[in-house]
């Protein structure tokens, strides 16, 4: 580990770094140590610092973090000068950086183009001719559930508003919520496991679930308070999910099995452009 007289030394150097080439050579940055040429630098030790030095003594930080990139940059030296050519691995760095590079383009394409070309007639499509794909694991449900203390003024308004659960209803809900629930969830636009909203009753899964197979609006008391659940759209763990539920899944479904043939099509397409422009001479 660099102890304090290495950092003094690094330190010092800096100064007489600083006498004999001024700021230019580091642009008005600070160094705290350099190699062969090669400088670690003040704002990056900070910067590393700022990240992963919660809680850890700052010099104690700053002084491992100095060795660690003084070793890996000796290391690295040590392996250039072990590694008999270059050659190779310039071939695999270049092959490497164009397939990043193609791979990046491909992947701006395919999002800009192809899924747009994904139409709701071909996700109708898809889902008609592949819904045992999609299978619910679990049940769900849409609806609400709400939680009041018993003494809550005006049960019976509530209890009637759960049970039509119309716009009207669903919005006087919502603001007798507001002041007397101590738990409320409105989810009509989104599928929950039923998994999930048991954890907010005491009943089980299993029990939730019996319940809402047998009636859309449940009502049961627990611990001093009231519990108010409804079921407005219910699928058992089997079912085929709806296929709004299942459309992100679809697309990428779709996009995946044309891609290949989409890709094609574009290298084909820009090739005869090529060729037709004379930018493509054979000999």
């Amino acid at each position: 580990m660099l102890g304090k007289c290495n950092i003094f030394f690094a330190l010092l150097s800096f100064v007489l770094l600083l006498g004999c080439n001024g700021e230019d050579l580091h642009k008005g940055r600070i160094p705290v140590a350099s190699i062969d040429g090669s400088y670690l630098y003040k704002d990056e030790v900070e910067l590393m610092y700022a990240i992963y030095g919660h809680g850890v003594d700052s010099a104690r930080f700053i002084s491992d973090y100095i060795e660690r990139w003084a070793i890996e940059h000796l290391f690295y030296d040590k392996a250039s000068e072990n590694v008999a050519s270059t050659v190779d691995i310039e071939s695999m760095v270049e092959k490497y950086r164009r397939g990043l590079i193609l791979s990046i383009y491909q992947d701006g394409l395919v999002n800009q183009q192809l899924v747009s070309d994904i139409s709701n007639d071909d996700i109708k499509q898809f889902y008609d001719e592949n819904g045992h794909m999609f299978e619910a694991e679990e049940p769900m449900f849409k609806g609400l559930l709400l939680k009041v203390a018993d003494k809550s003024p005006g049960m019976g308004k509530l209890r009637s508003w759960c049970m039509r659960r119309n716009s009207e209803d669903l919005e006087l809900i919502e603001k007798y919520s507001l002041a007397n629930s101590a738990f409320y969830d409105a989810f009509f636009e989104e599928w929950r496991t039923v998994s999930e909203m048991s954890g907010q009753t005491p009943l089980t899964e299993y029990q939730l679930n019996e319940r809402l197979k047998k009636k859309e609006t449940i009502e049961f008391k627990h611990g001093g308070y009231t519990y108010f659940v409804s079921a407005d759209s219910l699928i058992q763990k089997g079912d085929i999910k709806p296929i709004e539920m299942v459309v992100p899944e679809i697309k990428e479904l779709l996009v995946n099995s044309r891609r290949a043939g989409f890709i094609k099509e574009k290298k084909r397409s820009l090739y005869n452009e090529a060729f037709e422009r004379g930018k493509i001479i054979i000999f």
